[in-house]
């Protein structure tokens, strides 16, 4: 047991079979979880703010990008573990002292960017590769490289890093000696080195060992129960299938998804025992005893079936919003002077992945419908007429990543429907009208995200195009003669560009965090036909007036800004506010909103 626990192992003992162990599937940790948003274990609900990475190239993303492998923590921020990954890691570095990719050195570099360590962070640490080196250290006891590893912990540890409401992962590494292109020397140095790391560990709170080399001492013994066919020599064409080495030193996607999965482990159905069992011989023996009853699975060979992801969302836009659905997708018919006051677009969206929740390039696929009403009335003491205009949308979309784009397609259909209905008491009379229309939309759209220091920037283009139809309809008013409606089927293509800004979570006082975020974008026409309206008066059938209208072209600029605070775990306030730029006065709106979870 880890020395600063109350808990002795009979305490333990109870406590699982009373409430069911995390490790087992249970859904209340033991030990309070800081990252857990609800208190549970399970994968969804566990969310680190920030993780600082400090390692060589095994967590460099510059490095395993070359060579075109997912580093581990770049899958940890997509699949949503980690909000914000912040690392320095280097290919090449050593914990000793004496290189300019040294642990001091990178953590230099992050003190130097005024960055601290918050509730809700997460701190890993994952070097010793390169102390020993291809053919194992001169220097079989590594003093240098502990020297080195045992002040940056201690800096790290007097930084924050292991405070109440945070974690410190020291890796213990895998066997360095099974690499292709590493002596078998080295096997002998690597549990030495571990056996030290566990030592780190277990003498300080909060500092928990992340045991790697239990985990790939299973698939090198077991390489088909875990769905590997080679473990020995390097193949990068098939390291993201079913070969565990990229080249002579580095695990491909496979190798790295493992990786990943254990630092998950760690911080969801693992946390109880790592928390509180001894790193070494204990924490191992928990390791398999989690790989064996299925806890910790290691690869989508052990599930049988693929996961794919569902997704149900309900939807629901501001009034901002909707006067943007209006003016993209029905100003060409549009009756009214002014935008009528009524609800807001409401719906649901329906997707799923299509591929390995586990693969980056996965796509996804889905639906989403729409509907909305809007309403005008006009009254006085002898005439009272209403206007009503209901929409109803439905939508097919698609994303794909490639080589860090974001690719998507859209296909939409937007169905019209008008009504009026108008009375007057002084000539005795009552009427209603009805039309009805459509929009076709096909939109191609590339994005890319990109990181800074504390913000995400996703610059993107588009094109669009849509095609609208006014059904011939029959138009009766008060006062005149009834007359007969009808119009050409309009195209245009428009093209888009933009931005999309969100800075990372600000920790304030408390639980409380603060967002921003902005998004400014250009909409401008490139062709638009011209709209042909005949009209036909029903006492002269034979008489046909035929209207042309051209349309102006669209250059629309609109801005939106966001703030989000985060009062508690449960309760959310924001702020919107959103303009189209070259009507600022009668487009603006700003919403206020507050979210309670239950």
């Amino acid at each position: 047991m880890k020395s600063h626990h109350a808990l002795s192992a009979m305490t333990l003992a109870v406590t699982a079979l009373i409430t069911g162990c995390a490790s087992s599937g249970g859904s209340t940790p033991a030990v309070a979880n800081p990252y857990s948003s609800s208190g549970g274990s399970s994968l969804g609900e566990v969310h680190v703010n920030t993780m600082r990475v400090f390692g060589d190239s095994y967590s460099d993303p510059r490095f395993t990008n070359s060579i075109g492998t997912i580093n581990w923590a770049t899958q940890m921020q997509g699949r949503g573990t980690v909000t914000k990954s912040d690392i320095y890691a280097l290919g090449g570095a050593r914990a000793s002292y004496g290189e300019a990719r040294a642990f001091d050195k990178q953590i230099d570099n992050w003190q130097s960017r005024g960055s601290a360590i918050g509730d809700g962070d997460l701190t890993v640490v994952y070097l010793g590769h390169n102390d020993m080196g291809r053919n194992g250290s001169p220097d079989n006891n590594l003093t240098n490289a502990k020297k080195g590893y045992s002040d940056g912990v201690a800096r790290l540890i007097a930084a924050g890093a292991a405070a109440d409401n945070r974690r410190l992962f020291v890796t213990q590494l895998h066997d360095w000696g099974r690499g292709p292109g590493v002596s078998s020397l080295a096997s002998q140095q690597v549990i030495g080195w571990n056996n030290y790391i566990a030592s780190v560990a277990n003498a300080t709170p909060n500092v928990i060992a992340v045991d790697m080399y239990t985990v790939f001492q299973r698939v090198f013994n077991e390489p088909g129960k875990f769905g590997f066919n080679n473990v020995s020599t390097a193949n990068p064409s098939r390291s993201a299938v079913d070969t565990l080495y990229h080249d002579a030193t580095h695990f491909g996607n496979r190798g790295q998804d493992i990786i990943t999965r254990v630092y998950q482990h760690y911080l969801t159905r693992g946390w109880d025992w790592a928390n509180s069992v001894s790193a070494g011989a204990d924490s191992a023996g928990r390791i398999n005893q989690d790989i064996d009853n299925g806890t910790l699975v290691l690869s989508m060979a052990e599930q049988k079936t693929l996961q794919p992801g569902f997704r149900l969302l309900p939807l629901g836009l501001r009034e901002g919003d909707a006067f943007q659905f209006n003016a993209r997708n029905s100003r060409v018919f549009q009756p009214f002077a002014q935008t009528p006051q009524g609800s807001a677009p409401t719906g649901l969206a329906f997707d799923m992945r299509v591929g390995s929740a586990d693969n980056a390039q996965s796509s996804r696929m889905g639906i989403a419908v729409f509907q909305q009403d809007q309403a005008k009335y006009l009254s006085t003491t002898e005439m009272r007429n209403s206007k009503q205009y209901t929409s109803d949308a439905v939508s097919l979309y698609w994303n794909k990543p490639v080589s860090g784009w974001v690719m998507s397609s859209q296909v939409s259909h937007l169905d019209l429907s008008f009504s009026s209905h108008a009375q007057d008491g002084l000539v005795r009379r009552t009427l209603e009208n009805r039309q009805r229309g459509s929009t076709w939309s096909f939109e191609n759209k590339m994005r890319y995200p990109m990181r800074g220091d504390f913000f995400s920037v996703t610059p993107w283009v588009s094109l669009t195009n849509q095609s609208h139809s006014l059904d011939p309809a029959l138009t009766s008013t008060l006062y005149t003669t009834d007359v007969l409606f009808s119009s050409n089927r309009v195209n245009e293509w428009l093209s888009g560009i933009g931005v999309d800004l969100q800075t990372d979570p600000i920790s304030l006082s408390g639980q409380r965090k603060l967002r921003f975020g902005g998004s400014l974008h250009h909409t401008s026409s490139l062709s638009r036909d011209t709209v042909t309206v005949s009209m036909r008066e029903s006492g002269s059938p034979n008489v046909v007036q035929r209207e042309i209208f051209p349309l102006s072209k669209v250059e629309r600029t609109q801005l939106g800004l966001q703030a989000t605070m985060d009062v508690a775990r449960h309760l959310q306030f924001s702020a919107t506010y959103g303009a189209q730029l070259q009507d600022v006065r009668k487009t603006q709106s700003v919403v206020f909103k507050a979210n309670l979870r239950f």
